[in-house]
């Protein structure tokens, strides 16, 4: 017999992401979160992530007559979360995103430490006026004969066993380099859990405090209320479009690069120049940039293979972008103008590889245009990449037609043909196949660069509503 309760909030059978709300000390699965998640539905960009509420026994009532019946300590509590996480209605996760409430925020601590496949599938945590680090109040109830009849609270103690065992084995297995994303979150009139006994020991950058107290921090009136919005920022980042393709489609994205990274990384010198390009894509896609381009070096030293050229200039090129060096955009143009001209295959035609071609050709003109500030250039090159792209299209697999289509698109921007770029964007964008975050991310910050660079408001405005998926 199950020794928990779940209110599922929001049940979509397609989505693999799932935000799963821990109440804390004599809580409830239903009335804790009602507000909370009531608030979060309200959001589109969480429309791709389920929600569940997981509830347990508590209650300040001891139980007189069966001590053998008495509410369970917090680490049986986690092992119930742990074996609930493995039954039939939450397996299908791909991607778990938990956000608890006091002594629920223990009892997840206590469960991610004991289950790497949680840990793993795991995007982020965020806890509410936890007692992390322990409660002075609750001192009383150690006592050997009262911690029978209240053991939760007396988990909760800041120096008992259940606290000073769980910080010891967070700092050995996790440290300050956690393997998901982890906020603490304090109430400024939290007068049951106070600053210290919740954050203070967590380093700054996975701390926050909002206003309210011990039970109007998970209390929203509205969607603008702080502790919402710091959830909301917190999920969807500070990655500019990123935040605003599907939090869900990203969290799992993410896990999708951690496993390939897992996979292919310990045999890094010894893989084909595919497999280390899907190598470097994973690693630049956790943001870890630079160990991709040294894996991507590897791949291009002595051969000719452009798909792992062109992906080295890629990481060049955002390098630039981001911190505009003028050796990132010379590499990359380096770069892209070799692979062009091998994909082309020194003019002869019949043997060029199109597919290729569009690829290089179209970063060329980019780079044409916002970084050498050659519009004539960027212009001739945007002509000679429809013609490959007509070419490609006769012989392109359905993976790649969405690349072709996107491609069509940055031209014909550049040659100031708006309107068709826009269709072609459209195109891309609904496919099949439908692009990964990660290419609409990157299809999205070109168009977007080129726009700025025509200086056309307009135009600007009516891709960034392309590309955040706005139907208004």
């Amino acid at each position: 017999m199950a020794t928990w309760q779940i209110n599922e909030i929001r049940n979509n059978p397609g989505n693999k992401a799932c935000i799963i709300f821990i109440h804390g000390f004599i809580g409830d699965p239903v009335k804790t979160w009602a507000l909370f998640a009531g608030q979060l539905s309200r959001v589109p960009s969480i429309n791709g992530w389920n929600m569940l509420s997981f509830g347990y026994e508590s209650s300040f009532i001891p139980d007189l007559t069966d001590l053998w019946q008495g509410k369970p300590p917090v680490k049986t509590i986690a092992d119930s979360l742990r074996t609930f996480m493995r039954g039939e209605e939450a397996v299908s996760y791909n991607v778990l995103l938990f956000i608890a409430h006091s002594m629920g925020g223990l009892v997840i601590q206590r469960a991610l430490l004991d289950d790497d496949e949680l840990a793993n599938k795991t995007d982020k945590v965020i806890l509410f006026g936890t007692p992390s680090f322990g409660l002075n109040k609750a001192w009383i109830f150690q006592h050997p004969l009262l911690w029978r009849f209240f053991r939760q609270l007396g988990d909760m103690g800041k120096s008992s066993v259940f606290i000073t065992t769980l910080r010891d084995d967070w700092n050995k297995q996790f440290g300050t380099d956690i393997p998901f994303g982890f906020l603490a979150v304090a109430g400024r009139n939290d007068e049951f859990v106070p600053i210290s006994a919740s954050i203070e020991g967590f380093p700054d950058a996975q701390c926050a405090v909002v206003p309210g107290n011990h039970l109007t921090i998970i209390r929203p009136d509205e969607t603008n209320d702080a502790s919402v919005q710091l959830v909301l920022d917190f999920i969807q980042g500070k990655e500019g479009f990123r935040g605003a393709l599907g939090t869900a489609e990203l969290a799992l994205e993410k896990k999708k690069f951690e496993q390939v990274v897992e996979q292919l990384g310990p045999n890094s010198s010894r893989l084909d120049s595919h497999a280390l390009v899907d190598l470097a894509l994973a690693l630049d896609g956790l943001g870890r940039r630079t160990e991709a381009i040294q894996v991507l070096t590897r791949a291009y030293q002595d051969n000719t293979d452009t798909d792992a050229m062109g992906v080295l200039a890629g990481r060049h090129k955002r390098n630039w972008l981001q911190d505009r060096i003028d050796l990132e955009a010379r590499a990359a143009l380096d770069l892209y103008s070799k692979a062009y001209h091998i994909a082309l295959n020194n003019g002869q035609s019949a043997r060029a590889n199109f597919q290729q071609a569009f690829y290089h050709g179209i970063n060329l003109a980019f780079l044409a245009l916002v970084y050498e500030n050659d519009p004539v250039k960027a212009e001739n090159l945007a002509r000679e990449v429809l013609e490959h792209c007509e070419c490609a299209k006769q012989k392109e697999s359905l993976k790649d037609s969405m690349w072709r289509r996107a491609t069509e698109g940055e031209a014909c921007l550049i040659l100031g043909r708006f309107d068709s770029a826009i269709e072609c964007y459209r195109l891309a964008l609904q496919g099949p196949p439908e692009p990964e975050p990660w290419q609409l991310a990157s299809t999205a910050q070109q168009a977007m660069l080129i726009a700025e660079k025509v200086g056309d408001e307009e135009l600007s405005q009516s891709l960034l509503k392309l590309f955040s998926g706005d139907q208004s």
